[in-house]
C-alpha cells in the first residue's frame, strides 16, 4: 500500500480526522511517518488498526484502554487473522484475568460503594468484603481509604470520558453532546460531587485530584469533538453544557431520584 495522507486515511476508513488524532495521542495507533515539519503519512497498519478498533468496540464492547493493550499484538498478525474471534479470545484471556487481581477488585468494589453510599458511610472493611480481599492485603495496594477514593474518582471520570468519545465516533450529533455526556456521568455524579465539595472546602489533596480529573476529562472529551479549537477548550464547553443539562433536569423534574437518565453501560461497554 502506498503511503496515505490523513485525508486519504479518512476517506478509506470513514473515521473522522479528530478521532484519528485522538487515537494517536492516546497510543491506540502506531505513530505516523513524518515527511515534513507538519506533514505525516499513514500506512496499512493505520487502516487495519482503525478497522480493529471499531470492530472490537462493536462486537466485543471493549474499552479503549483494553484495545490499546491488545492492538499491537493483533497488528503483528498477517492478513485477516487479526479479525478472527478466536484470536481475540486468545489475546484477551490474560488481560481479562488481570481484572480479577485484588487491586482491581478493590477498585471496582470501591467505585460502587462510594457512588451508592458516599465516602463517610463506607469503610475499608466494607470494601474488602465486597471485593473478597482480606483486610490485611488492602494496604499492599492502597495507602488508605482516601487513596482508594481518589483512584475511584479518576477511574470513573476516565470511563465516562472514553464512552463519550466512542459515542461521538459512532455518530452522536454535536447538538446531543451535552445530553450524552450527562447521561454517562449520571451514575458517577454522587462520587464526583463529593470530590469537588471536599476540594472547595480547601482540602489540598482533593483539589489536586479534582483538577486532574477535570483536566483529563476536558482533553479526552474535547479531542473527540470534531470542531475547530483546542481539545481543552472544546472539552470545557461540553462539560459546562453537560452540568447545565443536569441542573435543568433537576429543576424541571420532581426530584433528583426521578431524573430520566438511562443506565450507563458497565466497564468495557460503549
Amino acid at each position: 500500500m502506498k503511503p496515505l495522507t490523513i485525508a486519504e486515511l479518512v476517506a478509506m476508513t470513514g473515521v473522522p480526522t479528530a478521532t484519528i488524532h485522538y487515537y494517536l495521542r492516546h497510543g491506540l495507533l502506531p505513530s505516523p511517518r513524518r515527511v515534513a515539519p507538519n506533514r505525516f503519512t499513514y500506512d496499512e497498519r493505520h487502516v487495519v488498526g482503525l478497522r480493529l478498533i471499531r470492530t472490537l468496540r462493536e462486537r466485543r464492547g471493549l474499552s479503549l484502554p483494553m484495545i490499546r493493550r491488545i492492538l499491537p499484538e493483533l497488528l503483528r498478525l498477517e492478513g485477516e487473522q487479526a479479525f478472527r474471534p478466536e484470536i481475540w479470545d486468545r489475546v484477551l484471556a490474560p488481560r481479562l484475568s488481570a481484572r480479577r487481581l485484588p487491586a482491581n477488585r478493590l477498585l471496582e468494589a470501591a467505585k460502587e460503594a462510594f457512588r451508592r453510599r458516599g465516602y463517610a458511610d463506607v469503610n475499608v472493611d466494607d470494601i474488602c468484603r465486597a471485593a473478597r480481599v482480606a483486610k490485611g492485603s488492602f494496604y499492599r495496594h492502597f495507602h488508605s481509604k482516601e487513596d482508594l477514593f481518589f483512584a475511584a474518582a479518576e477511574s470513573m471520570a476516565a470511563e465516562a470520558s472514553l464512552r463519550f468519545a466512542a459515542r461521538v465516533r459512532d455518530g452522536a450529533g454535536e447538538e446531543d453532546a451535552a445530553s450524552a455526556l450527562a447521561t454517562l456521568m449520571a451514575p458517577s455524579l454522587p462520587l464526583f460531587l463529593e470530590l469537588f465539595a471536599r476540594a472547595l472546602q480547601g482540602r489540598p489533596e482533593y483539589e489536586v485530584v479534582a483538577r486532574r480529573v477535570v483536566h483529563r476529562a476536558m482533553v479526552t472529551i474535547g479531542s473527540a469533538v470534531d470542531r475547530e479549537g483546542s481539545a481543552e477548550e472544546l472539552g470545557a464547553d461540553v462539560l459546562r453544557d453537560a452540568v447545565l443539562f443536569v441542573l435543568q433536569r433537576m429543576v424541571a423534574g420532581p426530584g433528583p431520584a426521578d431524573l430520566p437518565f438511562e443506565a450507563a453501560p458497565g466497564p468495557g461497554g460503549t
